[in-house]
């Protein structure tokens, strides 16, 4: 059995702590059992997640009483992996780390340049999201030995071609009608501006714009599509795998995107994408096989008019799409991957004193 301590210092529950859920629930149970450790107040706590929680007081990353607190535990749990995932529990774990002898892995799940790759270098393995979170890290100064890339998986049982809920007739369109869509938070790194500013240019007939989300700038937003016609804003939605499908065009023209995790979720659903040329997102998408990618608003307007008028190319993106998600981003093969990293962290471990032996020999 492999004991594996989980380090998250975050409070609430985004796309990274989803992440780190998919992850312990995915693991095979009879080789290894999951402690999560969190700060009094997580979100994580009320989630359905496989595991033993324990609480740690995380909200410094050297607090030399807490570090010992944790140090005890991993001596007492006989804990194999620290894994982190964040800059204080990073640090936290990178120094019980080295104090116990546990394997440490980091995961990096933004693409935000790293302030220093101190602790990232102290760890075993660098998990990251995408090739291009990993080429940032690299850029910083952290070992290119360290690093591997395990990408997010989506759960393509629950996103599928098939959804229940049918966003056309929810907003009273016509069954013909083009609707393109958008599932993100209402922050600027996500550029929801550049969208609304080329569909309303395009002005085609029989299209809609529906935007999924809320956040810092919905207020803006809203004022935004104020005067423009064919643009809904559904606010915060919880049964998004239950109308993705609908869309006929997925969208996500972000400024900075670690991978786009809608993106793959749009895509296990069937439906055919356009992302900007940023970060993992010219991963998740394969140009001209599942979508379009784009470089500026003349880039996205073309995009947008070859797919709305063109049915054909949607649906043989669309089955591209899906297949590739499949392939490379579900949930299993994520699992797979992280159960196969953390069983070669302790075999190599294992390996090392019996050469060294043979050397004395």
């Amino acid at each position: 059995m492999i004991n594996i301590l989980e380090l998250e210092s975050s409070l609430g529950f985004g796309g990274q702590e989803h992440r780190t859920q998919r992850v312990i629930n995915g693991l095979d149970k009879s080789k290894f059992k999951v402690f999560y450790a969190l700060n009094h107040g997580s979100k994580s706590f009320e989630k359905p997640i496989d595991c033993e929680f324990v609480e740690f007081n995380l909200k410094k990353a050297y607090n030399i009483f807490e570090i010992f607190k944790i140090c005890k535990f991993v001596k007492q749990n006989k804990i194999d992996i620290i894994a982190t995932h964040s800059g204080k529990d990073g640090n936290i774990g990178a120094i019980v780390g080295k104090i116990t002898g546990a394997k440490v892995v980091r995961t990096r799940h933004l693409q935000t340049p790293i302030s220093s790759p101190f602790s990232y270098n102290l760890s075993d393995r660098v998990v990251c999201v995408s090739n291009a979170v990993k080429s940032g890290l690299i850029e910083r100064g952290v070992k290119p030995n360290l690093t591997q890339v395990i990408y997010t998986g989506v759960d393509t049982q629950k996103f599928t071609p098939n959804f229940s809920k049918n966003i056309k007739d929810e907003l009273g369109l016509a069954q013909d009608c083009v609707v393109v869509g958008i599932v993100a938070v209402l922050r600027g790194a996500k550029n929801h501006e550049i969208l609304i500013e080329a569909f309303n240019e395009l002005n085609l007939k029989n299209t809609a714009l529906v935007i999924v989300g809320d956040g810092p700038q919905e207020a803006k937003l809203r004022q935004l599509i104020a005067d423009k016609k064919g643009i809904f804003m559904l606010g915060n939605r919880l049964d998004v795998s239950e109308f993705m499908a609908s869309f006929d065009i997925f969208v996500l023209p972000s400024k900075m995107e670690a991978l786009g995790t809608a993106i793959l979720e749009a895509q296990s659903c069937g439906v055919p994408c356009i992302g900007s040329k940023v970060g993992g997102i010219v991963e998740a998408i394969e140009h001209e096989r599942s979508g379009f990618l784009f470089s500026d608003k003349d880039e996205l307007k073309t995009a947008l008019k070859r797919l709305i008028e063109d049915k054909n190319l949607r649906q043989s993106f669309g089955k591209n799409a899906r297949k590739i998600v499949q392939e490379k981003f579900s949930i299993e093969k994520m699992i797979l991957d992280t159960e196969k990293m953390y069983e070669n962290l302790l075999k190599f471990d294992e390996i090392l004193p019996a050469k060294s032996q043979n050397k004395k020999v």
